[in-house]
């Protein structure tokens, strides 16, 4: 099987809510979208428009593209001129996680700067139906990422845009593949029932690289060499001895199942000694050879 690459632009058209583990009455938000979220958010928006008056085929039209597309991680992206440059995770030893723009790996940020320049919050609580006021304990804060940037410099209050790449088959037929050029709004991650996560495509173009970093298209499954991964990493033989950074252990809803991973995984931006990693159908980074 040989694939086609597209790299694809989203602009933030309301914040995006894509959460991680609570911090107290706080609901951390990621810095960025899993291929799992991309996926589940194309998967309705093509269900959709096939159905056109019928109910959407979710299940059929969700394993068509796990079978036939990759995605990776959606990254925070700012325009640069006419271009749009995106924000990558990186590990180091010695300052921990820090954020670098993608044509300068020199022009590093914390995580910590880049989440004062993302995020903001958003107050909730639960209403206790007897005496219409606040129930005890339900006062919350929900981080999201904006719809513009807010720094210093020329790009304060320009809009916030996600970048990431797309990997089409070539045993999709021209049709599906014309249909998935063609997604231009998404809704994806949490509480989108209260407008949250609207995504606008802006930009698809043909790419020969994720983020600068070599791919091999002619395998099962589309192979990049990489330093740090850029999505969650099987944390097995191989790979396991030659990253560092930060463990995750994952876990969500797969249809009416839940389902947690038996091991952790690699955090975006881990890194170690270069390598061919497989991007698998659920968007997770395997090395190659190592298992699966």
């Amino acid at each position: 099987m040989t694939w086609s690459l597209y790299r694809w632009t989203w602009q933030l058209e309301s914040p995006l809510y894509v959460g991680m583990p609570p911090a107290g009455s706080v609901n951390r938000c990621r810095l960025y979208v899993p291929a799992r979220a991309v996926w589940g958010a194309v998967t309705a928006e093509l269900a959709r428009v096939a159905a056109e008056a019928n109910f959407p085929d979710y299940q059929n039209k969700g394993k068509e593209l796990s079978e036939h597309a990759r995605f990776t991680y959606l990254f925070p992206a700012e325009q640069d001129g006419q271009n749009w440059r995106a924000w990558l995770p990186r590990y180091e030893k010695d300052a921990g996680l820090v954020w670098h723009r993608e044509d300068d790996a020199e022009q590093i940020i914390s995580d910590r700067q880049l989440r004062m320049r993302l995020l903001s919050t958003r107050p909730a609580t639960a209403i206790e139906p007897s005496s219409d006021t606040a129930a005890e304990g339900s006062l919350r804060e929900t981080e999201c990422i904006n719809t513009f940037w807010r720094c210093e410099g020329e790009n304060s209050g320009t809009a916030v845009g996600l970048m990431g790449y797309v990997f089409v088959s070539s045993a999709w037929s021209s049709e599906l593949r014309g249909r998935l050029e063609q997604v231009d709004w998404i809704t994806v991650g949490g509480d989108t029932r209260y407008g949250l996560g609207r995504l606008q495509r802006i930009h698809w173009e043909d790419a020969g690289a994720v983020f600068g970093y070599r791919v091999n298209l002619g395998n099962t499954d589309p192979l990049v060499e990489a330093k740090y991964v850029l999505g969650h990493a099987e944390a097995r033989a191989g790979a396991k001895g030659a990253l560092w950074g930060a463990l995750e252990l994952l876990g969500g809803w797969d249809g009416k199942k839940d389902w947690t991973r038996a091991e952790p995984l690699w955090a975006p931006g881990s890194g170690g000694a270069p390598g061919q990693w497989r991007i698998e159908s659920d968007g997770h980074w395997c090395l190659a050879g190592s298992g699966q």
